[in-house]
């Protein structure tokens, strides 16, 4: 679809190509973001939205970025999973499954109560 844009008086129409805005949702980008790659203002693309798609920006948005979180799991995953990717399943199981690095430390010898405080008991 076009949008107007309005410049020293006259309006030129710019196509807002929605598999673009869609990619670029997906990628993480805001309206500004998308607006400044069509060259137009965020309203502009925000009344669009609406008219073009019958949503608001805001839900269009959070349903375009869920689907570019779930393919960037659903990458991280297979990167593990597949690919067996060390670091990767070494994060994931971090993330999703509370692993941790295990430390440990082993004291030999004795300490006295006056060797860790610096204090006397009587």
């Amino acid at each position: 679809m076009f949008v107007d844009v309005y410049s020293a008086g006259f309006s030129i129409m710019v196509n807002i190509d929605w598999d673009i805005v869609d990619s670029l949702l997906e990628a993480g980008c805001d309206g500004v973001h998308v607006a400044a790659y069509f060259g137009i203002h965020p309203d502009t693309l925000y009344n669009r939205c609406k008219e073009e798609n019958n949503t608001d920006f805001s839900a269009y948005k959070a349903e375009k970025r869920a689907k570019g979180d779930l393919k960037l799991f659903v990458a991280q995953f297979d990167a593990a999973v597949k690919e067996k990717d060390r670091a990767m399943m070494i994060w994931l199981g971090k993330q999703r499954l509370g692993q941790k690095d295990k430390q440990e430390t082993e004291l030999n010898g004795s300490l006295s109560i006056s060797q860790i405080t610096g204090m006397q008991i009587k």
